[in-house]
């Protein structure tokens, strides 16, 4: 069923992903169906070029061959609506009921209609029956859902709960009537046309529906596999119940890639240009690793105008075997930091020009701070960067329901958004902006979280963080102190840059680079980039605000203003605060930013690292000498 209301295409990619319920207007539950469908739709359309991303890196990281944009209703180079655009979706959850009556219908995932009440008489109470059918209420879906940490959804088994666990044969008819003795779930009443009847009290307590031998049925509706417990895919984990618009029904996991310079600088734009776009196409024409030239002019006359075929086969042949293609990723597999490593490397190296979508240029911290009183960046960096430009993948690789991490390995994530078909690519978008990015002084840095204080401090997060980790079966995550200190520094600073710049501080975006897998590897810095997919992405300026005679000032009042919040001291002196007590000296008031800024929840914060604390100012980064 192929939804009529318009959704951004950065939107399909997170929140709202494969396996997502959204909530549209007028009490409408849809949720956004598999890749297979997707498929349909975009074939045509990738065969000539058109909504396909290449970013080799990544999707040599991600074990697929290209990414796909998803469709934004319109024909590529017209702008007009195109139905046949349109992403399908599925109608979820399926229970609906009629707000007058209390009437309650299963309707097919698969009803492109709206259902409206079908008049069933009541004994008592009202009923729509005296009402016109054209007349009558449209049903809207109930908000009671069911999942299970392997990441199924279905319906709450609402015919099970009222008759004991028991599936009774045939015709039911089930009534929802809420609000009659009590706004509390225990004023929420289903009834049946057979008598039995029950309120919802008591159906989010733990093992509510397992206490009734209810287990999930391994139900996944993206897919067109409705929730049957007869079936071979029955999955018979415990389910918990929730509500549909509850912030655990679904945890969108996607991976993200800052382009990387793969040609030579000499290399002319519009080189680069075919290249990128065709080299999936144009990589045919290699053999045992190098381009064979008659091979190539052959794939180079099929691919573009004849009378282009110079122009192709010699500037592009030179062009292609100059290609950088990198370490290779399969040595580690789809592990975060050694991807992030490589960024790190040339962003530190001042790599790119401004004919490609990266550009960076780095600036040593000596060259800041020409006032002897203002000297933050010097004694605290080795160096700044500048990214003129830079452009973002980000691909949609999967789901997960109950927790952020269900423990499923890429493949298995992959596996689970679509069916048997082999389909190689994965959803995603592109964004482009600029950034600042700080290195931190590594000599310094390695002296401070020496310090016993600062270790015991960074332990006391670590714990708190890992606690609820290993209780749910998960590995242990050590928290060092220098990922902490510059985790902070990102959320302070783009709250002075949001000041400075116009910004607002959901548009600009952290991304930390430090090593906490293996501490062989030197990395130890922050990107604050603007790659936002709407309008303020654009404004323009941060770069601006990273040259010398600009950011002195700006690192500085961020500084000062950490020193003091106004939930202080409460907040300077907590021994932990937010979830799971996973940070310190952070809170609403001071560090805390959007949820689409932070790579880590808002969690792993404490403006101790960079001021220090009341009785001990000198733990603070900036204050240690």
């Amino acid at each position: 069923m192929p939804a009529k209301k318009p959704i951004r295409q950065s939107q399909l990619i997170t929140p709202w992903g494969i396996g997502q319920m959204i909530n549209f207007p007028k009490d409408e539950s849809l949720m956004v169906v598999g890749l297979d469908m997707w498929e349909d739709k975009l074939r045509s359309l990738a065969e000539a070029g058109e909504f396909v991303i290449t970013e080799d890196r990544l999707a040599k990281r991600l074990g697929v061959k290209d990414f796909r944009l998803p469709p934004d209703f319109r024909d590529p180079g017209q702008g007009v609506t195109n139905p046949s655009l349109r992403i399908p979706f599925v109608r979820f959850p399926r229970w609906h009921y009629c707000t007058r009556c209390g009437h309650m219908e299963k309707v097919s995932i698969y009803d492109s209609t709206k259902p409206t009440c079908s008049g069933t008489l009541f004994s008592s109470g009202r009923s729509c029956n005296e009402i016109p059918e054209k007349k009558r209420q449209r049903l809207i879906p109930v908000r009671f859902i069911a999942i299970c940490p392997h990441g199924h959804i279905e319906d709450f088994p609402f015919m099970e709960w009222i008759h004991g666990g028991l599936k009774p044969e045939g015709q039911h008819n089930l009534r929802l009537r809420a609000g009659r003795s009590s706004g509390a779930l225990s004023g929420i009443e289903i009834s049946c046309s057979c008598g039995a009847q029950k309120t919802m009290g008591g159906a989010f307590n733990e093992h509510s529906l397992t206490n009734l031998g209810i287990t999930c049925s391994g139900g996944k509706p993206w897919l067109g596999q409705e929730a049957d417990r007869r079936n071979t895919v029955h999955c018979g984990q415990e389910l918990v119940v929730v509500q549909k618009g509850a912030s655990n029904v679904y945890f969108s996991q996607v991976r993200s890639s800052i382009y990387l310079p793969q040609w030579n600088k000499s290399t002319d734009r519009k080189i680069i240009e075919v290249l990128e776009k065709n080299w999936g196409f144009l990589s045919n024409g290699m053999v045992d690793g190098k381009f064979d030239k008659l091979r190539f002019e052959l794939i180079a006359e099929q691919k573009f105008n004849p009378d282009k075929k110079e122009f192709y086969t010699e500037k592009l042949l030179a062009a292609a075997g100059k290609k950088n293609e990198g370490p290779d990723l399969n040595e580690f597999g789809d592990n975060e930091e050694k991807y992030r490593k490589m960024e790190y490397e040339y962003i530190t190296s001042g790599a790119g020009s401004e004919k490609e979508d990266f550009y960076s240029e780095r600036i040593s911290a000596q060259e800041y701070e020409s006032e002897s009183d203002n000297i933050l960046i010097k004694n605290g960096f080795s160096a700044i960067a500048l990214l003129h430009k830079l452009r973002e993948t980000r691909a949609f690789v999967g789901f997960s329901r109950w927790l952020p991490d269900d423990g499923k390995n890429l493949d298995e994530r992959k596996e689970f958004i679509k069916l048997g078909r082999s389909i190689n690519w994965l959803p995603a978008v592109v964004v482009r902006g600029e950034g600042v990015f700080f290195e931190f002084s590594q000599k310094k840095l390695k002296e401070w979280s020496r310090r016993e204080d600062i270790i015991n401090r960074a332990n006391i997060l670590s714990r708190n963080y890992n606690l609820p980790r290993e209780a749910k079966g998960r590995s242990r995550r050590e928290i060092t102190p220098e990922f902490i200190l510059i985790h902070t520094f990102a959320h302070l600073i783009i709250n002075q840059f949001s000041y400075e710049c116009g910004y607002g501080s959901s548009s600009l975006r952290e991304r930390i680079y430090c090593n906490l897998e293996f501490p062989e590897d030197n990395m130890n810095g922050v990107l604050i980039y603007t790659a936002s997919g709407d309008s303020e992405g654009s404004l323009g300026g941060l770069v601006r605000q990273g040259k010398p005679g600009n950011l002195e000032t700006i690192v500085y009042n961020a500084i000062e203003n950490a020193r003091w919040c106004s939930s202080d001291p409460i907040c300077i002196d907590s021994s932990g605060q937010g979830p799971n007590s996973c940070n310190l000296a952070a809170c609403h008031n001071c560090a805390l930013l959007p949820e689409t800024c932070c790579e880590e929840s808002n969690m792993l914060l404490d403006r101790t690292m960079l001021i220090g604390a009341l009785d001990n100012p000198s733990m603070g980064y900036f204050n240690f000498k």
